[in-house]
């Protein structure tokens, strides 16, 4: 049945055509514009967490040295300074003796939303891809199944049909996605992987919820066109719901946010890119906890960043087994109307 609907997909050139210049033509566009209008080295950490030279505290102002001529040095260069120097030794006591904790008063708000921006874009770009490959593979062959099916079609042998052969032009297309990104802008850090696998990882399970998803809208829908208006209607909460437009730090719009696969590819991208929620937008994942557990400069151990990317893997894996027993569930309903 794989071969099959390969055969078919070869056999409508102008849209495989389409499928496989998606991720390219989109992330030309977004290195182009990044490049052109931002410009370079977005995940460097100069411009991913950077720090004051002097701030202003409940005893007065605290300057490093370089602050007669620099507004904003290398965070080790602060962390040093509060380690040896006896000012700020003091400060560190003041904020529970934890170095890492009183770092964060010198860090400069707003550096790193430029990459979170670009970020997002993978991720929703992925999922975008996933749903519209799936959206309408099922519902367009529904009178086919049903005659196949009255024979001896299988269910799962038809679901999983579909799922191998676009699931590989999921990976296919986050790998080209992530190979024309990491050449305009390198991904420089990482939390337990090279940052291109570990961010590729991300991807393909995104893309596969995504995937997930269009299959689930192709199996409840009755017609193309109906499959087709369902597509914005999932596909923009996606946009909602990630936290990089609109920080979420009430619990019921954090505990709805969950229900979205841009979530937690966000949750996982910028854990893996360093980024510091709160200072970008303060967005949070589980009541006061920031969403992204990086490890350049932050409170947060290795241990945690592990968890937080492990977790939001768990998370987009469960989307994919939930939505392929979905699939499966209205495949068997159809049964019923035979």
């Amino acid at each position: 049945m794989s071969m099959r609907y390969i055969e078919l997909l070869k056999n409508d050139p102008g849209n495989l055509a389409l499928l496989l210049l998606q991720a390219p033509i989109i992330a030309l566009l977004l290195v182009g514009i990044m490049r052109f209008e931002i410009g370079t080295g977005l995940f460097e950490q100069k411009n991913t967490v950077q720090c004051r030279t002097q701030i202003l505290t409940n005893q007065g102002p605290l300057a490093l040295p370089e602050a007669k001529t620099k507004e904003s040095v290398d965070c080790g260069t602060v962390k040093s300074f509060l380690q040896d120097n006896q000012a700020g030794q003091q400060f560190v006591k003041q904020k529970s003796n934890n170095v890492d904790t009183a770092l964060q008063d010198f860090i400069v708000p707003g550096l790193g939303f430029n990459g979170e921006t670009l970020l997002f874009v993978m991720a929703f770009a992925t999922v975008l891809f996933g749903c519209i490959n799936g959206s309408r593979e099922i519902v367009k062959e529904a009178h086919i199944y049903r005659r196949e099916r009255a024979v001896n079609l299988g269910i799962i042998p038809y679901m999983f049909s579909k799922i191998v052969v676009l699931g590989i032009l999921c990976l296919f297309q986050s790998a080209v996605l992530l190979f024309i990104v990491e050449l305009g802008e390198p991904l420089v850090t990482s939390v337990f992987l090279p940052p291109i696998l570990e961010v590729y990882i991300t991807l393909v399970l995104t893309s596969l919820a995504g995937l997930m998803i269009g299959l689930a809208i192709s199996a409840l829908s009755p017609n193309n066109d109906r499959a087709v208006s369902f597509v914005p209607i999932i596909l923009i909460p996606q946009v909602i719901f990630s936290g990089a437009i609109i920080p979420f730090k009430d619990k019921a719009m954090q505990a709805l946010a969950f229900l979205f696969p841009t979530r937690w590819a966000m949750t996982a991208l910028g854990s893996s890119a360093g980024l510091h929620s709160d200072k970008i937008n303060g967005d949070k994942l589980f009541g006061d906890d920031f969403t992204f557990h990086g490890t350049i400069f932050s409170t947060f151990s290795h241990t945690d960043a592990v968890q937080r990317i492990l977790m939001s893997w768990a998370a987009l894996g469960a989307f994919i087994i939930i939505l392929t027993i979905v699939v499966g569930v209205c495949l068997k309903s159809k049964d019923v109307k035979v």
